[in-house]
């Protein structure tokens, strides 16, 4: 299906097209895992963007992404695929790539209003290494939140309506696409353990998983999203409404007393989010706020009937981002989030608190680049440390290098990946 959308949209905009553009980037990556001195993984991207642009200035943009991994120790065994919609789904090669249509959406600006229908990203909110309000697009998390958000975005298919005003404007989303998170599946690498993740098992319990039961209707279980944006001189504020599936299911737990044998139920859950964001800047420095308030979401809790909890959660980020510095940006982030209703049995505590620093310096006239990103989660004391350095050779050519560490309790969030510590080298090329 993705080939036959793909072939036809180059035959047909090719016919009727004022002027296109293309460009392709290939990146080879490779992992060296710390303790092993193994290689967790040799990937070779290739990424052809195609822009059509029309005499009305509307456009279409296709992206196409194909991924080898010629090590196949990220997730071992062919692509598992079952959280995406069948539109969306991408075609795995044997059992170390896949074909993927990343994008290929139709846009069209009409006197102040903005129409943009296909499968695209929708990103929300300018958080440093933390999703608070970019929730529209579900995430890959085959290597856990590792790779760069805008590769580890799931697109989406989606109808976006944004009217511009003088100083705002108005953006309307609907989701019919029913694709949600990628999770690492069972002997991934980045296989989720933790227990405020996973249930934890009870010894001399059997423990056996069934399929998702994920949505499928493209109208009734269709996400819907609201953004309000307005400028003032230094300040921009947001408003926010998404009511949508959580993407990540909820893991109901049934227990069979006669067998010893808890099955674990994994369903979609809906959920209100009512956003807001500010970014205030004054010299050197910027200020960030986003805010949510999400209703009825659900939790694992020991306590509860089936093992799930309802609570409403309230989260922010602050952000402070300083340029005061030469070449250089210097952020840090507090996210917090507190359960409303909080009660005994809870697999998170009441306050979550995580805080980020974000370090980028440009050297040897913008040519060298230094960066670094800590993510330190309060709860259990864990978390990831991750400096990279990047080189231009040319225009077209980058190369890098860089260090992932996760530390700290095992059971923490990112303390679980402590045996996944890696060096990372790789070279982008674009054409």
């Amino acid at each position: 299906m993705n080939k036959l959308i793909f072939l036809s949209t180059i035959f047909l905009v090719n016919l009727f097209a004022l002027e296109m553009e293309s460009s392709l980037e290939v990146k080879n990556e490779n992992a060296l895992l710390t303790n092993k001195a193994i290689l967790q993984k040799a990937v070779l991207d290739a990424t052809l963007e195609l822009d059509f642009t029309f005499e009305d200035d509307s456009k279409i943009v296709n992206i196409n992404r194909l991924r080898l991994d010629a090590k196949d120790k990220i997730e071992p065994g062919k692509f598992v695929n079952s959280n995406y919609s069948n539109l969306a789904k991408p075609v795995a090669i044997g059992d170390t790539g896949q074909i993927e249509l990343r994008e290929l959406y139709y846009e069209k600006p009409i006197n102040n209003t903005t129409l943009k229908l296909g499968k695209m990203q929708t990103v929300w909110g300018k958080a440093d290494g933390i999703k608070l309000l970019d929730k529209l697009n579900p995430q890959d998390f085959s290597e856990f939140i590792l790779e760069d958000f805008e590769n580890s975005r799931i697109p989406l298919w989606s109808i976006s309506v944004t009217q511009s005003f003088e100083s705002s404007l108005l953006e309307f989303l609907w989701v019919p696409d029913t694709t949600y998170h990628k999770l690492p599946k069972q002997g991934a690498a980045y296989q989720f353990s933790s227990p405020r993740v996973i249930p934890k098992a009870v010894t001399g319990i059997n423990v056996v998983f069934v399929d998702a039961e994920k949505p499928k209707n493209i109208v009734k279980d269709a996400d819907i999203g609201v953004r309000y944006m307005h400028s003032f001189k230094n300040l921009e504020l947001g408003f926010y409404y998404i009511y949508a599936y959580e993407n990540f299911p909820t893991l109901y737990q049934d227990f069979n007393s006669s067998t010893l044998t808890v099955t674990i139920n994994p369903t979609y859950e809906r959920s209100s989010l009512y956003g807001l964001s500010a970014d205030y800047s004054n010299g050197n420095y910027v200020y960030r706020i986003e805010a949510a308030l999400t209703n009825g979401k659900y939790f694992l809790n020991s306590h509860a009937n089936r093992g799930v909890k309802q609570s409403d959660e309230f989260s922010y980020i602050f952000g402070i981002d300083w340029y005061g510095l030469n070449e250089s940006l210097v952020s840090v982030q507090l996210n917090q989030s507190y359960l409303l209703e909080f009660i005994g049995g809870f697999t998170r505590p009441e306050i979550d608190s995580t805080i980020t620093f974000f370090y980028k310096k440009d050297l040897m006239n913008n040519t060298l680049h230094f960066e670094l990103l800590e993510i330190h989660n309060f709860d259990k004391t864990n978390g990831v440390l991750r400096p990279k350095l990047k080189y231009e050779l040319d225009e077209e050519t980058l190369i890098y290098t860089g260090i992932d560490i996760f530390y700290g309790n095992k059971f923490g969030l990112y303390g679980e990946f402590r045996n996944q510590n890696r060096v990372l080298v790789g070279i982008e090329k674009t054409f």
